[in-house]
């Protein structure tokens, strides 16, 4: 007797297909999430049952015999997304390396070859266990030779069934099953059922009289509302147990074969996983196979990369740098740094305190040789000067991983970087900018199948640099030699992808131009900053007081429990929401108790004035460095839609929505003898919104000059513009801004503090002013679910795993998602080609001034008087020129003697 797995191979496809995130991805782009699920299902089904033989049966796509008895049988089904089309070939490769057997018949679903196999393989005696998530097998199962591994959901959640087991899921026995699902109906088919007979009452009435004969023909048995059911709808329930009925008798030729290792050719599966990138699964796979587990080194079946490392001194390091200079292609290089590169170690003064501890350098990436330039060496003329004509223009290009701590360390020695060519972590990030971090050990282990030493032996490249914390010389090496060896698989990654130019041409160049900017810093009045921290000490100390009075006693504002017993216990005030912990008193809560008593006007304020005091007040005093001024640190890796982001501190979230919080651009001034300039887009997202919608409408508000959003509610409200009011105003912006955030009618409703249903009437007046912004907002959500992800006009992708999620809220988020990032995208885009080209262009002329921040849609720069009106053009031209919008790109632009001036 042989056991026999039978598996339907459309169905569990599916099912992993919604089980795994979409962004689970190879390298070059292909989305993976349905045939590794369907691999790991198959693997841990082979694991666990052990069957002598495996068969994989596949529906096929033309019509079979049931379409032909109903029409439009499967009519309402939705189509497969491309991206799980394109995987079912891989399902079909992985069944083929791995030589188990594949089955499908033109004419007929996989249910009815399944259906044919098990009963031939019943009347040999042999025991069939089915895997499936459709449920018409239910009617296969019998006792003792056939069960069902149902699969409920996911990748590993199965009910096995038999002759009981569906007795008691359904309520009848499986050879009843096909009565009993034509009364139920099938919506997934397209077959309806009896209105109002659900499962229960489907079994009572298949085990009351015996089959559909037997329950027609006890009509007036029934009450009046289900004998009228059933009575209208005889035809079409026996029609549904016609084509639920599955076939039993086709002949098949397979030999059902079991998952060996004998059988598979070693070096055929080596390449398809390496092309799948399924290495987590070798081990499990070769388990399944019976075949022996391969030994590994304790990382994970990665091998070490191993990096040779000569120490030079100075006339050594001349040589070596002379000639990578003239090397044929790029050179991989890592810093030993002395603690966590920032702007606190930019000094290269006296020894000991240069941020870095040396410098390792590839000098031939095929036998892993590594020159490590110590610290002491590095601030030597002659290395200097060689060390410029190495990543000098004429230079063979540099690969680093997160290379701009590099570039800021190197321009304090006084060497220009000029030839950086690919940055492993931004790659990375335009890869997948979902990660949460792009570690180079990562990219390593996935694209090479390599890994770093876990740590380098105490005597081997350890290096004694007078004291304090040290780096290994050969940890830098072999992080060079890593960068050195991700070159080629990473830029077949991003040419696979699309994603070139946006590296080459936008995100390395604007690693420079943030460097500069991070080195130079913005200027700081700390006169203002202590007035205001001190101003701002004072009235929250007010405030408290304020809330004692209230509260009738002292107690800690800052805590929550203590907040919850004073408002709730000792007050009595009405709690709005409960959390895990109790009541909550979050902004939002307290809001809405506003009039029940006045210590929530003063909790308010006070959280106001404290949030301003400690985050702005006191930290950007601390961020102020010994030369006066502040310099932040400007991400080009963590916001998905390719935004940068600030942080140490964060300069992009200096308030502006109060009086008091935009009191702290006061603060922000320019060095000694220049003048600060401000330039920001003029509603560069509604601009962008306009040119990819090609929204006749929105785009003749735009070319028309006139107040955009008081066009925009002129159409929208259906009054002439002179007769816009200013509520009516506000709202049409308040539309427009939250369309490029995916906004809907609940969100809108709660930013203007109106009711969902008034909020979705302006919606749609909206869309019916500017239709092609629906249609075009429509169509990217329907794109982004056929491929897994969005795509800008530059190339920018983001996966969006959300779409493909079976829960309707995260669906929904993920809706949002798509409708935002083509803006925001191409937004964030646009600004940093106009980052890069204005940085040149100031270099090119020789200018004094230069570029010192940005913040979001806007670029400050210190600019000497002497240039004032040519620096003043040439940034508006330049930020108007980044990109050819159907609208145009209008720049504003002032002058001050602080950010706050500039602003007005």
């Amino acid at each position: 007797m042989a056991r026999l797995m039978l598996l339907d191979g459309n169905s569990l496809t599916y099912r992993a297909f919604f089980a795994l995130p979409t962004d689970l991805t190879t390298a070059s782009g292909q989305v993976t999430n349905a045939v590794y699920g369907f691999t790991s299902m198959l693997v841990n089904l082979v694991r666990d049952h052990r069957p002598d033989g495996v068969v994989v049966a596949f529906d096929r796509p033309e019509p079979t015999f049931r379409h032909e008895a109903v029409p439009d049988y499967k009519g309402t089904r939705e189509a497969a997304p491309d991206i799980l089309r394109q995987q079912m070939g891989l399902v079909r490769q992985v069944l083929e390396v791995l030589d188990l057997p594949i089955v499908e018949m033109p004419g007929f679903e996989a249910d009815d070859i399944i259906a044919s196999l098990a009963t031939a393989a019943r009347d040999r005696g042999d025991d069939v266990l089915i895997v499936t998530g459709d449920r018409d097998t239910y009617q296969l199962v019998e006792d003792p030779h056939v069960k069902v591994l149902y699969n409920k959901r996911g990748v590993s959640d199965y009910a096995l069934y038999d002759e009981a087991g569906i007795l008691e899921r359904t309520g009848v026995r499986p050879v009843d099953y096909v009565q009993y699902a034509a009364l139920r109906g099938d919506p997934s088919d397209n077959l309806p059922g009896v209105p109002g007979v659900g499962e229960k009452t489907a079994a009572k009435l298949v085990n009351t009289y015996g089959g559909l004969d037997g329950i027609f023909e006890a009509l007036d048995a029934q009450t009046p509302k289900l004998r009228e059911n059933l009575a209208a709808n005889e035809a079409q329930v026996r029609s549904n147990a016609e084509v639920m009925v599955l076939r039993r008798d086709l002949e098949i030729d397979v030999e059902p074969r079991p998952l060996s290792s004998e059988r598979v050719d070693p070096e055929a599966l080596r390449q398809l996983i390496d092309f799948l990138e399924f290495h987590s699964l070798v081990e499990r796979l070769q388990e399944a196979m019976g075949a022996e587990p391969a030994p590994t080194d304790g990382g994970g079946g990665l091998d070490v990369l191993v990096a040779e490392v000569d120490e030079l001194d100075g006339p050594a390091a001349v040589r070596a740098l002379d000639a990578l200079a003239r090397a044929d292609g790029p050179v991989g290089v890592a810093a030993g740094w002395r603690g966590t590169p920032s702007w606190r170690d930019a000094s290269w003064g006296a020894p000991g305190r240069s941020p870095i501890n040396g410098l390792a350098v590839v000098t031939d990436p095929a036998s892993g040789a590594t020159a490590w330039v110590p610290a002491t060496v590095l601030v030597e003329p002659d290395v200097v000067a060689a060390l410029g004509r190495f990543v000098g223009d004429g230079g063979p290009g540099i690969v680093a991983h997160d290379a701009k701590p590099l570039l800021r360390a190197l321009a304090g020695l006084g060497v220009d970087v000029r030839t950086l060519r690919l940055d492993t972590m931004l790659a990375a990030y335009l890869l997948d900018p979902a990660e949460a971090r792009y570690l180079l050990e990562d990219l390593l282990g996935r694209h090479c199948r390599l890994r770093l030493p876990e740590e380098s032996p105490a005597e081997e490249g350890r290096l004694d640099l007078g004291g304090g914390e040290v780096d290994d010389a050969a940890s830098a090496a072999c992080r060079a030699l890593a960068v050195s060896r991700l070159v080629e698989p990473i830029e077949a990654a991003l040419d696979a992808q699309g994603l070139r130019r946006l590296h080459d041409e936008i995100e390395v160049p604007l690693v420079r131009v943030l460097a500069r900017m991070e080195s130079v810093g913005i200027g700081v009045d700390v006169d203002v900053l202590r007035r205001l921290h001190r101003d701002l000490t004072a009235e929250a100390a007010e405030l408290t007081h304020a809330v004692h009075e209230d509260a009738g006693g002292e107690f800690n504002v800052n805590s929550t429990k203590q907040l919850r017993e004073v408002l709730f216990d000792r007050l009595g005030l009405t709690p709005q929401k409960k959390t895990k912990t109790g009541y909550s008193t979050d902004a939002a809560s307290l809001e809405k108790l506003q009039g029940q008593h006045p210590i929530i006007d003063h909790l308010l304020r006070y959280r106001e004035v404290e949030k301003l005091r400690s985050t702005y007040g006191e930290g950007l005093l601390a961020e102020v460095a010994p030369d006066g001024r502040i310099h932040a640190t400007f991400n080009q890796t963590v916001a998905r839609t390719g935004r940068l982001s600030s942080d140490a501190p964060n300069l992009h979230n200096i308030p502006v929505r109060t009086k008091q919080g935009r009191e702290f651009r006061r603060a922000f001034v320019p060095g000694t003898g220049f003048e600060l300039l401000v330039a920001d887009y003029n509603q560069i997202e509604l601009r962008c919104i306009a040119h990819l919608a090609e929204d006749p409408g929105l785009i003749a508000a735009f070319e028309s000059g006139q107040d955009i959003h008081n066009a925009t509610a002129s159409r929208v409200f259906g009054v002439e513009p002179t007769a816009v009011t200013i509520e009516q105003r506000s709202k049409a912006k308040m539309v427009s801004y939250g369309l490029a955030y995916g906004m809907e009618a609940y969100g809108l409703g709660q930013r203007l503090n109106i009711p969902t249903e008034e909020a979705a009437v302006i919606l749609d007046a909206y869309f019916v002013a500017f239709p092609a912004v629906k249609d075009y907002m429509e169509r990217t959500v329907e794109e982004a679910r056929q491929r897994g992800y969005t795509e800008t006009l530059f190339g920018r992708r983001r996966q969006i795993p959300e779409l493909a999620s079976s829960n309707f809220r995260i669906r929904q988020a993920g809706e949002r998602q798509a409708m935002n990032a083509g803006i925001q995208g191409l937004a964030a885009d646009i600004f940093k080609v106009a980052l890069v080209r204005l940085d040149d262009a100031l270099e090119a002329r020789g200018s004094r001034s230069r570029i010192v921040l940005q913040v979001h849609d806007e670029v400050l720069l210190e600019v000497d008087p002497t240039e004032h009106d040519a620096v003043a053009d040439l940034t508006v031209a330049t930020m108007a020129d980044a990109f050819d919008l159907r609208v145009p790109l209008e720049v504003n632009l002032s002058f001050g003697d602080s950010w706050a001036d500039a602003k007005g």
